[in-house]
């Protein structure tokens, strides 16, 4: 999963008001409702901005006497990496240095910075920016963990994005060792591993299309797992999902129904393993595994099945019709017929 960027405006609560004897009454109290008329507008949106942009971390700016002070809550149940960007400012000066970099453990409310007025007798103002990276930072996947393939039909499909081949969309180190595997909307897509789920899209219609305005608008769960890694399961069908976050999950278990939501060219599902690196989300190789197939590695082209993974297309068996030449039965025309 790519790491989400938000954007927050400051709030500029402090208004410095000069001395009575350079303004008129008046113009105080017009000030002074200018100034409360701003904040109030500012303070709903950023609220708007904060709440509905995020649903793993909240974070707000609280006036106090004389400064504005940031606080980030972590509303999940698995550490963040939070950053905070100063994209511009005015008059101010801060308790700690930008960018601010702090990891959040489950559940922890932290105040990140002070920021108050550098010239007391001037206003101030500041805006910011922030992204968070889910994880904790630098985790190594589990020596022997095993994949199942997520999905459950009685069809193989084949793989038409992966590492090893042409690369359409997965251009980001999130995404490099992801799959793609075309199915038809509807098919059971199951955990590939244990753990908890820790983020559950659902609303977005099955109408995708390979343009930017589709690229917020996939479907998807993201899976922890007990050493720090996690799955990710994109592109699921509207309002198919079978779990909530927090939510234990095993291996096997159904999550959802694949589907064509989000940024995509036809009904897929995108699956990747992903990490926490120095901040970054980083996906790694995939290795499936299965009772008789033991351990499998993806590639493009290959194809997949409930059980593992076929080194070609399944063999299809054809009539001596479709097989011969000029009524003629070789060696050539009993392969074709036993669709080796």
């Amino acid at each position: 999963m790519k790491s989400s960027e938000k954007n927050l405006l400051s709030m500029p609560y402090h208004q410095h008001i000069q001395p009575l004897r350079q303004m008129s009454i008046q113009m105080l109290i017009q000030s002074l409702v200018q100034s409360l008329i701003q904040v109030l507008a500012l303070t709903l949106l950023v609220s708007k901005f904060a709440y509905a942009e995020s649903s793993l971390v909240n974070v707000e700016t609280i006036k106090d006497a004389t400064s504005n002070i940031v606080i980030a809550k972590n509303l999940s149940q698995i550490p963040l990496t939070l950053t905070l960007n100063l994209s511009s400012s005015t008059n101010i000066t801060s308790s700690t240095s930008w960018p601010i970099i702090r990891l959040l453990q489950a559940g922890e409310t932290a105040e990140l910075v002070r920021v108050s007025a550098a010239d007391n007798s001037q206003a101030y103002a500041f805006q910011y920016l922030y992204r968070y990276q889910i994880g904790q930072p630098n985790v190594q996947a589990a020596p022997g963990a095993k994949y199942l393939v997520p999905f459950i039909s009685t069809k193989a499909f084949q793989v038409m994005q992966a590492a090893d081949g042409p690369i359409f969309s997965h251009h980001d180190i999130a995404a490099k060792n992801a799959i793609d595997i075309p199915m038809p909307i509807g098919t059971t897509v199951i955990a590939s591993r244990g753990g908890y789920v820790i983020e559950n899209v659902n609303q977005f219609s099955d109408n995708g299309q390979a343009t930017s305005d589709f690229l917020s608008k996939a479907n998807y769960i993201c899976i922890l797992h007990d050493d720090g890694t996690w799955a990710i399961y994109v592109h699921l069908k509207q309002f198919s999902s079978r779990v909530a976050i927090g939510q234990k999950i095993a291996a096997g278990m159904p999550i959802a129904l694949s589907g064509n939501s989000g940024f995509s060219t036809e009904p897929h599902l995108h699956f990747a393993l992903q990490k926490n690196e120095n901040g970054n989300t980083v996906s790694f190789p995939i290795q499936f595994w299965g009772e008789s197939t033991g351990v499998v590695i993806p590639r493009y082209h290959s194809w997949l099945t409930s059980a593992g993974v076929l080194p070609s297309r399944p063999k299809t068996k054809h009539s001596a019709k479709e097989c011969t030449e000029n009524a003629i039965i070789d060696e050539t025309t009993l392969r074709c017929m036993r669709g080796q």
